[in-house]
């Protein structure tokens, strides 16, 4: 049955579990009075009696006693959907991001990542939708309920935090934020538990391994053109056969983000070679006449077993520096891949990678690709668009769980040639800072609540 957009107000009844619905919504939904029926919220239920509102017969307000509103954990009233599934009335869809690091305090609940989260949450405006955040530790996992915080309007227009017992949701956004914080036994116990729950979308799990997506995307003809050529744990052979047929090579951490770890090699015919890096206290560069000694200096303190060998690609170039895209999707309320934004990353004076952190810049993608190809822009536009969705469908298809957002690195080489160097499952939202793609935030931030909806079944 199709879901309907209701208001939902609360009536203060201590003795009555019920819920209160205009006469035209009763036929709607195929109830009539006094029937008992489940009443669903997340993966928490209760029976409760259907009463008519015979006095506002063509209204689109639902009332529910205050006795089946605590039984449920209903948080707060306001928009929302209700939905009819064979015997059960369904309330929500009720959304739960999971992150660690959460707080008893109200003004920065989630630490230095409040403001990150705050800005997720007011997605839900107009959505009608219970959209909240919680941590492992706050599960009851005994009664389906989760001490969770919410994000509201104040009566005096802004937004404050509030914490409520809720049920436990329909689907869970996975924002753990580290690799580090995902190995901690709290975390992977919930995973263990929630596993175990039947009907229980979970979306964006784990962090994805350089390698391994390498692994799931070069044997696959769909999207191997987009794939640069790459190995794992490389000796020093390897280095040497990659540097022979590209003058630049990439050492990688299989693990990295942010552009940490990463190293540029690049020949030099008849002078050498050099190796290009950051540190803590900026961008180095450092010559060697042998390519031994080079390999030897890099992996002194880092483990080659962690690396990947790549092959360097000859991106094109803005003002003399190269430049790569951020390519951020997501899936929508029909389960298709969109493109959400395309921000294109200058690199820094000297720097080996685009990342902002070393000094790159953000520019909207359609800016630099109006700058370079001008008549030709629509054309390197759906270029990127078309590989980018193909890559993330090959992706998901892989791995075979559910995704509602990727962010792509991608490269356009000196012919034209669109090509993926990373996938990140946990992309950050630095290029979303950008004065110009403030729309863009928006919109990716609402199409996270429409594949929820999807995956709950709304």
């Amino acid at each position: 049955m199709e879901t309907t957009r209701v208001r939902l107000r609360f009536l203060t009844h201590p003795h009555v579990c019920g819920i209160i619905l205009p006469i035209h919504l009763c036929q709607k939904l195929q109830l009539r009075p006094r029937q008992k029926i489940t009443i669903m919220l997340g993966k928490k239920e209760v029976v409760a009696t259907v009463l008519q509102d015979r006095q506002n017969p063509d209204s689109t307000i639902v009332k529910v006693t205050s006795l089946l509103r605590s039984e449920l954990g209903i948080p707060h009233g306001g928009l929302i959907n209700l939905k009819r599934e064979g015997d059960v009335l369904r309330i929500g869809p009720a959304i739960g991001i999971v992150t660690t690091g959460i707080r008893k305090d109200s003004k920065q609940p989630i630490g230095p990542r409040t403001s990150f989260f705050h800005k997720l949450l007011q997605a839900q405006e107009g959505k009608g939708v219970f959209y909240y955040i919680f941590s492992p530790h706050d599960v009851d996992w005994n009664n389906n309920l989760v001490s969770a915080w919410f994000l509201q309007r104040s009566k005096k227009g802004g937004y404050v935090w509030r914490k409520r017992t809720t049920a436990m949701p329909d689907v869970v956004y996975d924002r753990i934020p580290s690799r580090s914080a995902e190995k901690h036994e709290s975390v992977r116990e919930f995973k263990y538990k929630l596993a175990g729950y039947p009907h229980m979308p979970v979306f964006n799990q784990g962090f994805f391994n350089k390698w391994r997506v390498h692994q799931l995307l070069y044997p696959n003809p769909e999207v191997n053109e987009h794939i640069p050529e790459t190995y794992t744990s490389p000796s020093l052979q390897t280095v040497r056969n990659l540097l022979k047929k590209y003058p630049i090579v990439y050492l990688k951490p299989k693990n990295g983000s942010l552009g940490y770890g990463i190293v540029k090699v690049v020949h030099q015919p008849g002078k050498g070679y050099e190796a290009s890096y950051h540190t803590g206290s900026g961008n180095v560069k450092r010559h060697f006449t042998k390519l031994v000694s080079l390999y030897q200096h890099v992996f002194r303190t880092r483990r080659v077993s962690g690396y990947l060998a790549q092959q360097g690609i000859s991106l094109l170039t803005f003002h003399g520096r190269p430049f790569d895209f951020r390519v951020h999707l997501h899936k929508n309320q029909l389960n298709e891949w969109v493109v959400s934004c395309t921000a294109a990353k200058v690199a820094g004076s000297g720097s080996v990678t685009t990342h902002v952190r070393t000094g790159g810049t953000v520019i909207p993608g359609d800016e630099l690709l109006t700058h370079l190809f001008g008549r030709q822009k629509a054309l390197m536009t759906e270029r990127i668009k078309d590989a980018s969705i193909r890559l993330a469908q090959a992706i998901e298809q892989a791995k075979g769980m559910d995704l509602g957002e990727l962010g792509l690195d991608m490269g356009i080489d000196t012919h034209g040639h669109v090509w993926m160097f990373e996938a990140n499952s946990k992309p950050g939202r630095s290029i979303f800072k950008h004065a110009r793609l403030k729309h863009a935030d928006q919109e990716s931030r609402k199409l996270l609540v429409d594949y929820s909806c999807y995956l709950a079944n709304f």
